[in-house]
Formats: structure tokens, sequence, C-alpha cells
């Protein structure tokens, strides 16, 4: 807990700097998590607790230059930490090629680890906007299933990473009117020996929809793709589609995402939506586990075909409740998340996130696996 102090007090040393450094600003976070991991059957617990403290650091020396600085300090302690396997070899992202994490100290069941997941210097006018660095590449138009987002996939399950995983990248955009622009960026990652994402993006709005033409190479054989954001009536409506062109002995794939969602007057939020995965898995399987839901641009999902529904409410003006569902028919794969946010202060919030795995196995569909978060979030 001294760590965690530490950290803290330089946090609000560097913010109360910050005010009288104009340049120079600081904005960041810390959580408080508690994990209880279920077996199927309920029999089973695995407890596990993390806090999470992230720091984002801006400077700005001139209009055109700026720079950004952003880490994650998380302590874990718990039997998750003691009982999964290889523990910390889990946490890096493949989609980061330089090596900017730091473990602090690592026993059998506690864990202190920084990783510096934004580094990068921007050159930007009016027209240009040119970024080198460790830097997030949004490409995903769709909420859940990104088949677009070529450099670095968001896994929907993991919620408590607002920020979503970045690339080791240059970016240049050239920005057309108000509403067109094109992209390019080429990036490197780690864990590969073909390693290298190149692609370029045209994005114009059209009827009132906003659309997204993409074409590039994606580590070993080349890729087009196209997404779309507009609405049917009062219904939004999103889609995405990404080709994998067949190139020598690796063959073609093609990923596609649709979805629509509605907010009522009565403050309801509903969304719907699906992904097809060319090959993915179309039948059920004897073995399943949450690690199987490790996902990338050319596996958005491990099943072939999914359907994704979800609900929220806004029950005060200070509570809401939400419930999302996943299922891939063919596999008979099930999801359930539903979810409770209070926001107890302007900068406090308290979280209940539930994930619920159900799935078919020799014949007999069960429950494989239940995880509950209990968080609670302070801004500054």
């Amino acid at each position: 807990m001294c760590v965690i102090g530490c950290l803290l007090t330089a946090s609000f040393a560097v913010a109360q700097d910050s005010v009288r450094v104009r340049p120079l600003t600081m904005t960041g976070y810390i959580k408080d998590m508690q994990t209880l991991n279920f077996s199927g059957d309920f029999n089973d617990l695995i407890t596990g607790n993390l806090i999470h403290n992230r720091l984002n650091f801006r400077y700005q020396p001139t209009k055109k230059i700026t720079a950004g600085v952003e880490m994650r300090n998380r302590l874990f302690w718990g039997e998750e930490v003691r009982l999964v396997p290889d523990f910390s070899s889990g946490l890096p992202y493949s989609s980061e090629w330089a090596n900017l994490a730091i473990t602090w100290f690592e026993t059998e069941s506690m864990l202190l680890y920084t990783n510096i997941d934004r580094l990068w210097v921007e050159y930007a006018t009016d027209q240009w906007n040119v970024r080198a660095g460790r830097q997030r590449i949004n490409w995903g138009i769709s909420t859940t299933w990104n088949p677009n987002d070529l450099f670095n996939t968001y896994n929907f399950l993991d919620f408590d990473y607002e920020e979503r995983p970045a690339c080791d990248a240059v970016k240049a955009h050239y920005q057309f009117s108000g509403m067109s622009f094109t992209e390019f960026a080429i990036s490197r990652s780690s864990n590969m020996e073909n390693n290298i994402i190149a692609a370029g993006r045209y994005f114009f709005n059209r009827s009132n929809y906003d659309v997204q033409v993409i074409g590039g190479w994606y580590l070993d054989q080349p890729t087009v793709g196209a997404g779309w954001s507009g609405s049917i009536g009062n219904a939004g409506f999103k889609g995405e589609v990404q080709y994998f062109v067949l190139h020598h002995e690796v063959i073609d794939q093609l990923n596609i995402s649709l979805e629509a969602d509605y907010i009522f007057s009565s403050g309801w939020y509903v969304s719907g939506g699906g992904l097809y995965n060319s090959r993915g898995l179309n039948e059920p399987i004897s073995q399943w586990s949450v690690a199987s839901l490790e996902l990338s641009p050319r596996n958005p999902m491990p099943t072939q075909w999914n359907v994704i529904t979800f609900f929220s409410k806004q029950v005060t003006p200070l509570f809401t409740a939400s419930l999302g569902s996943v299922y891939a028919p063919k596999t008979n794969l099930l999801i359930l998340l539903p979810g409770l946010q209070y926001n107890v202060a302007t900068n406090l919030d308290v979280n209940l996130f539930w994930q619920s795995f159900f799935a078919e196995q020799s014949g007999v569909f069960k429950g494989l696996n239940h995880r509950v978060f209990i968080r609670f979030k302070l801004s500054f």
C-alpha cells in the first residue's frame, strides 16, 4: 500500500504543477476492483483484487506540437495471481512492439506492474496530423465487434480497459474537408515473424451516412474492407466488412458485423447486432475456457455466427442498470453480461459487472465459468 500511496502523492503533485505550468496537463484515476471467479456449478471460488492507477500526461510546447505519455500502474494480489499459471505473461499486448513495461515486484500471490500504453509525439496543422509512437489507431465503427480495426483489436470482455489497447505505429491524417479525410498507418507487433501492418482508409459522408473504405496489408496477407454509420428512421445502423485475401498458403477470410440501436423516450437504450466469421467454429467443442476468447482482427470472435443484444436503463440520474448477451448458435455458446453503475459523487463511481459463460459440451448445455467484478473508481 505504501507504493500505491507514493503513486497517488506524485499524481496530485503533478496535477498541482499543471496549474502553474500551462503546457503540461495531467489527468487520471484510481480503481479498486474485487474479482470473484466461480466454476460453472458455483462449487469452486477463486478471488482476486486489483488496484489500478492511471496517469495521463500531455505536453504542448507549441500550437502544432503535442506529446503524450500515459501509463497503467496495477497491483494484483490474491488467489487469482497464485493459482493462474504464468499470470504475468498474460499482461502484455501483442500489438505492442517495444517493451515499455516494468514488473516492480512479483511474489507467489502479488504483482506490481506498470505499462506505458501511450507514448507519442504529434504534429498538427489545419489539414495535416502526423503522430508517431505508441497510440490507439481506432478504425472501428461498431460498438462490440470491429472487423475494420486492423491495428489494435478491442476485446469487449475487457471492460476495465476503457482506453483500449494501443500499437507502436506512425499515422498520417489529411483532412480534405469537414466531412472527409484520409489516413495512412504502419505498425509493428511483437510476437510473430510477419508482424507488419500497413493500411490506409478514406472516410467520407454520403446521404447522411459516414462511410469508410480500407485497404492494406495485415501481417502475411492483403486485406480490403468498408464500414458505415447512419440511421434508419430513428434507429442507428452501423456495419463493417473486412476481407483477408487468399495469399500463398494463407487462406482467405471474411468478417462482417452489423449493429442497430435505439433510445426510447422512457430512457431505455436497446441495441442488437451480429457477427459472421467465415473461419470461426461452427459446431460444439469439448473444451471451452475464457482464454479461448482471445480476439484479433482476423478472429473478432472464435465462433462463426454470433448474435448480441444489449439493454440499459437509467433508473435514476445516478443509477444505471444493463444486461447484455452474446449467443453463438452453431456452437451453442452463451455469454450473459449484467451490470450496475451508481454515481456516488461527481468523480466517484461504483460498478458491478457479471460475466457468465455457458456452452454445450458432450451434448450437455452447462455453465463453464462465472465472474463477478465489484469496482470503485475515483477520477481526478
